[in-house]
């Protein structure tokens, strides 16, 4: 799948010239961010600057994104912190009235419900509150403030870091929709995945970790740009070929399978990879997917796995278990959810992976043994979605909630594990490695991340060539289709 460049190539090397039209939440380039030197328009910061996160700690920047938003903003104004523009659907930390308590506990005592979740710009109402993380230094024999506009609640006041579940909230007292034609701002924040700004923390979106992991497996793998292609389907993961320096077909609902086999059956000289979200590649793409994976086509296939339909405000997903409810369902699921690696397995995919959205570094890796594998290769990415999914958060997913905190993640290869098959044609070791990975695949808590099973076997463009020689030495594209000699196959048919 790789192509060595002949040249020193950098992460920045694959980084569009374009921003695309959309993205999961930005602001005006004038909105004041706390960083380590003190605030800071969001225009003027910079790669490698330490902002202020909803965890109460200071996070390096490893992206700033800006684009033209000729369409309506969010004015969310706070009592006394003044107003912030942004768009609808931008995460904000805050409370909402309805589950504020009409009781706080006696004097002195720490609150630890309700705790402050993301919720979407345009869903926040006048009365809701809005979290800011406040600093050990702050609190000084404070517990908690429970009248007025402005309140103090701290959901675990525990420990030498209990600051950073400290959170000054203060009321929304205006949150109306208005004309904006001009440039909007975000940042990528290593860690928290999120910034604080004049009136509340806000978040971005896991999408752009997997952005940044591509593009790290990419540089790793030294590919040429004009030597890449990057299929992407319909949800928010589709506007990710927009982001890459390299060739990019945004393709159909369910259809990015099939559109990235025919990219890559014509032109094998190119590394593919597609992108698709669990809606899209495990729901009405669920043909597709089997299909792709019994024939064993030499690409990756990257599913953005983060339970909900996000682009379409929140429905379920195939991967949502049954009896569970995010904020953005109006009822319990009542169909129970996929199992992605268990599918894959039987569908036949010869390379299955399980990565983490938030965790870049340890993706890009797994990203980059998907793109070197020779054949087909899925990688299921588990991701937050901070608008519309409540229940699988960051802070679920660090075991925040837990009576002693962990990760609700754990490596497969630090374990000891090892699902490589070693004798492909020792049927015994495939099925043992196989039901090893799909035993694996429902583990819970916690949940393995890495490398579940691969096996080398032929492609579908090695048995292709076998039927047609001609194919191992010239790409379709480059050969003359129109003035073919069919009559060998006229006759054959006769």
């Amino acid at each position: 799948m790789t192509a060595t460049a002949p040249i020193k190539l950098t992460v920045k090397d694959y980084k569009s010239d374009y921003h695309n039209d959309w993205c999961p939440g930005c602001v005006r380039g004038d909105t004041p961010v706390v960083t380590a030197d003190g605030l800071k328009n969001i225009r003027n910061v910079c790669v490698g600057e330490n902002v202020l996160a909803h965890d109460g700690r200071f996070h390096v920047v490893t992206e700033t994104m800006s684009h033209q938003h000729p369409a309506p903003m969010r004015r969310l104004v706070v009592w006394k912190r003044g107003e912030v523009l942004l768009t609808p659907d931008h995460p904000v930390y805050a409370i909402t009235s309805a589950n504020w308590p009409t009781s706080l506990g006696g004097e002195g005592d720490a609150v630890r419900d309700p705790k402050p979740t993301w919720i979407a710009a345009e869903k926040l109402r006048i009365g809701d509150l809005v979290a800011t993380p406040v600093p050990e230094a702050a609190l000084a024999g404070v517990r908690h403030t429970p009248e007025g506009r402005e309140r103090l609640v701290m959901t675990q006041f525990f420990g030498t870091e209990s600051y950073t579940d400290a959170h000054q909230l203060i009321e929304v007292v205006g949150n109306d929709e208005v004309e904006y034609d001009g440039m909007v701002y975000n940042l990528e924040v290593e860690g928290a995945h999120s910034y604080v700004t004049n009136v509340g923390a806000l978040h971005n979106c896991g999408d752009f970790g997997i952005l940044s992991s591509l593009q790290m497996s990419f540089a790793q793998l030294k590919l040429e740009p004009d030597k890449v292609a990057v299929f992407s389907g319909i949800g928010c993961s589709g506007k990710t070929p927009h982001y890459l320096k390299t060739y990019g077909f945004h393709t159909l609902h369910g259809r990015v399978l099939t559109v990235a086999t025919g990219g890559r059956l014509v032109n094998n000289g190119v590394t593919v990879v597609a992108l698709g979200g669990d809606g899209d590649g495990y729901g009405i793409g669920a043909g597709y997917f089997v299909n792709t994976g019994r024939r064993n086509l030499d690409f990756a296939y990257i599913v953005h796995n983060n339970g909900v339909y996000g682009l379409t405000k929140g429905q379920s997903s195939p991967t949502m278990s049954i009896g569970k409810k995010t904020k953005s369902m109006a009822e319990k699921a009542i169909q129970d959810g996929i199992n992605p690696i268990g599918l894959a397995v039987a569908s036949g995919y010869t390379f299955i992976a399980r990565g983490y959205a938030l965790d870049p570094k340890n993706l890009s890796k797994i990203i980059t043994a998907a793109i070197e594998h020779k054949g087909s290769a899925l990688v299921d990415v588990l991701q937050t979605c901070p608008t519309y999914n409540d229940l699988y958060t960051k802070e679920w997913y660090e075991g925040d909630d837990l009576p002693t905190k962990r990760s609700r993640l754990y490596s497969l290869e630090e374990s000891g594990y090892d699902g490589v098959v070693k004798d492909p044609t020792n049927l015994e070791e495939v099925v043992a490695k196989k039901a090893q990975a799909v035993a694996k695949s429902y583990e819970v808590e916690p949940i393995p991340i890495g490398i579940y099973y691969k096996i080398d076997l032929p492609t579908y463009e090695e048995r292709l060539a076998e039927r047609m020689p001609e194919y191992a030495k010239t790409p379709l594209v480059e050969q003359d289709t129109f003035h073919r000699d069919i009559s060998p196959l006229i006759e054959e048919m006769r």
